[in-house]
């Protein structure tokens, strides 16, 4: 399980520790106070990135946690509630932590579920991080099998590490982000320039990249706001964006008795970007002063490859046990691969338990409920099946299901024995580039690789905001570190490179020929106009009141790279919708079709412009609606604006569902949870 520390930006820098104790008159001498006496601080596990819910499967279930500790703070319990299957006699969860038992409790009986609290004493904290081993041995009532992953799984649901001391603050610059980070503040000048807004946007992507599926909330804000800010709280940063020909990075302690500190970071041009990019860079260890400064940057290209190996993307092997059947899932993300994919061939590599003369079974490699291919399994246990992807099932993470399931040996339950299948590290993806199979939202962010120019209309703080917004958003999706750059507008609009344009005000006016085609079009303040892929214009139209303020964002195909383009009839009511899509960390995940539509106070929609972009959500069934993209669109549009109900023929609403895990980061299995 992947917590903190990974995927960090690689670079390679010069760093210079400067001593500000004896030139600089105590802006980053650290404050000595009294000490506050311990206190216990929940930290649930969602927070830190590892999920909503732990899932141990099997009769004899497991699962490896590796848990940030804040420095100053050691752990003290393991807390949660525990959902167990039907049908069980008796069971326990074991907690162990480097083969030494910590703690172990009874599974509930004739309940479905209860609360449980495990001790943690005496653990070792390596690197601020501690690994517990969780293991659950399960006993079914007489007539009852858990012979399937379904009905032998026991869960630890919400669970929360209970840590006693006082999180200690960063006294050099190397130390500045925490293990656990609920909140980074970005203070950037009132009117930035196109490198500081760069370095705003950078920051907030790669810290973003740096906690992978910590819900890390990043704001933007006025250097004006600075003096007048709330202190930060123990799990909470705030960087202040400065301009000076003398580029370094300095602590500077805020006169809140007990308050971390604020990171100022000085810089002309490039420079800037290259105090930034240290803090989350391998070379970070290297920063052991309150003031550093870092030589340029040579980042390592995110270069796309036509064929990787999991060992490659950081993934294999991949591993599962159980009874009867067991499955490992490959998550082929594309963001991994380092772009957008147009095809995908994968040759799958692996074992499992061979079986004995008496026991039939048989392999499968599926997506979704769509079989690929089965086979029969041998006495060999070897696994060597090439399986291509049809385009209708490719996806920014395509879940490759790899299965087997055995016909059992008369035993009552019918499991056959344990069983273990393993998918090697040299399984191979092959992929090709141009123009992907999966369309729309689907196709960012890895359409926007390896670097995404940023166009901003107006270059100034409120379209920074913007882009900040919506760029992390995107980050969170991905397995790999954005590379934002602000271009001007002529040189994202006639270039021929992935980007993201930023123009509150519409895309009429910007002052460039540009041939791009929206999705979905304006004319002046009251037509909409909806494209299929072809271009057509006349696919559908709507006219719409003028007093009401529309606002989207749209996936444009240009020749075959992949525009993000925000904008609307009203920078408020653009504000609203970028707002929108960053309250939830998963709702990008859910956005379907190449729009994203909101209107005055109604729900933002989704609507998809042509039959190649995946629909939102299907006609219901026994609708007598009529189908086609143009009924799609229409009746969305009318919905939204019109109101008119009888109109309405479908439309699509990108509403909130209980996912049980941050889109695209590995997990054991989680979902959507509070900050500590």
């Amino acid at each position: 399980m992947r917590v903190v520390l990974s995927r960090r930006r690689a670079v390679a820098a010069s760093v210079v520790a400067v001593s500000l104790l004896l030139t600089s008159p105590g802006p980053a001498v650290a404050q000595e106070d009294s000490e506050p006496a311990p206190v216990s601080t929940p930290l649930s596990f969602g927070a830190m990135g590892l999920g909503g819910s732990i899932a141990l499967s099997g009769q004899r279930g497991s699962a490896v946690v590796t848990v940030p500790v804040p420095p100053g703070t050691v752990p003290a319990t393991l807390r949660g509630t525990v959902e167990v299957p039907a049908g069980l006699e008796r069971g326990w969860l074991d907690v162990t932590h480097r083969g030494r038992i910590v703690g172990r409790v009874d599974l509930p009986t004739g309940v479905p579920t209860a609360p449980v609290e495990v001790p943690l004493t005496g653990l070792d904290v390596v690197d601020d991080t501690v690994t517990l081993e969780m293991a659950t041995t399960v006993v079914p009532s007489a007539g009852y099998c858990l012979d399937s992953r379904e009905s032998s799984t026991v869960r630890l649901q919400e669970p929360v590490m209970d840590v006693v001391g006082t999180p200690a603050n960063p006294t050099v610059v190397a130390d500045f982000l925490p293990p656990v980070l609920s909140g980074l503040r970005i203070f950037v000048p009132d009117e930035p320039t196109a490198d500081q807004s760069t370095a705003a946007l950078t920051l907030a992507t790669s810290v973003v990249d740096f906690y992978g599926s910590q819900p890390v909330r990043v704001t933007v804000v006025p250097a004006s706001a600075l003096g007048v800010a709330a202190p930060d709280g123990p799990f909470e940063r705030s960087v202040v964006l400065t301009q000076n020909t003398d580029p370094d990075a300095r602590l500077i302690y805020p006169e809140t008795p007990g308050a971390p500190p604020q990171l100022f970071v000085s810089g002309d041009g490039a420079t800037l970007v290259d105090q930034i990019a240290l803090l989350t860079s391998d070379v970070s260890a290297l920063a052991v002063s309150t003031r550093v400064s870092a030589g340029a940057a040579r980042e390592r290209p995110t270069l796309a490859a036509d064929s990787m190996t999991l060992r490659d993307m950081s993934l294999g092997p991949l591993t599962a046990s159980g009874s009867g059947e067991v499955t490992v899932t490959v998550p082929v993300d594309q963001t991994r691969l380092g772009r957008a994919a147009s095809n995908l061939r994968v040759h799958v590599l692996g074992d499992y338990t061979p079986l004995s003369s008496e026991i039939a079974g048989a392999l499968r490699i599926s997506v979704g409920s769509n079989d690929l291919v089965t086979w029969p399994a041998d006495d060999t246990g070897r696994i060597d099946q090439w399986v291509d992807v049809p385009a209708d099932l490719v996806d920014r993470v395509t879940s490759l299901d790899v299965a087997m399931q055995t016909s059992g040996n008369g035993d009552a339950c019918s499991t056959g024995g344990s069983l273990t299948l393993t998918v090697d590290g040299g399984t191979t993806i092959e992929s090709s580039g141009g123009t992907p199979d999966a369309r729309g939202f689907a196709s960012v962010p890895q359409a926007l690789m390896p670097t995404v120019d940023v166009a901003l209309a107006q270059q100034d703080l409120p379209n920074t905001v913007r882009a900040a917004t919506l760029l992390t958003g995107l980050q969170r999706l991905s397995a790999r570190a954005l590379s934002p750059a602000v271009v001007p507008v002529e040189q994202l609009l006639t270039g021929s490179g992935p980007g993201l344009l930023v123009a509150p005000d519409g895309v009429d006016d910007l002052g460039v020929d540009s041939e791009l085609t929206l999705p979905l079009a304006t004319t002046g303040t009251s037509i909409l106009t909806l494209r299929d892929a072809a271009g057509e214009t006349d696919s559908a139209q709507v006219t719409v009141d003028s007093d009401v303020p529309f606002a989207s964002v749209q996936v444009a195909r240009d020749d075959d790279r992949t525009l993000l383009v925000a904008t609307a009839s009203d920078p408020v009511q653009l504000d609203g919708l970028v707002n929108w899509l960053g309250e939830d960390p998963t709702r990008w995940d859910r956005l379907t079709g190449d729009v994203v539509l909101g209107a005055g106070e109604r729900e933002p929609v989704s609507l998809s412009s042509s039959a190649d972009v995946a629909e939102a959500e299907p006609v219901a069934a026994g609708s007598t609606a009529p189908t086609g993209v143009t009924a799609i669109l229409v009746a969305g549009l009318v919905a939204l604006l019109v109101g008119v109900g009888a109109a309405v023929l479908v439309y699509v609403r990108s509403r909130g569902r209980q996912d049980e895990v941050p889109p695209t980061r590995p997990d054991v299995s989680g979902g959507p949870s509070e900050t500590p």
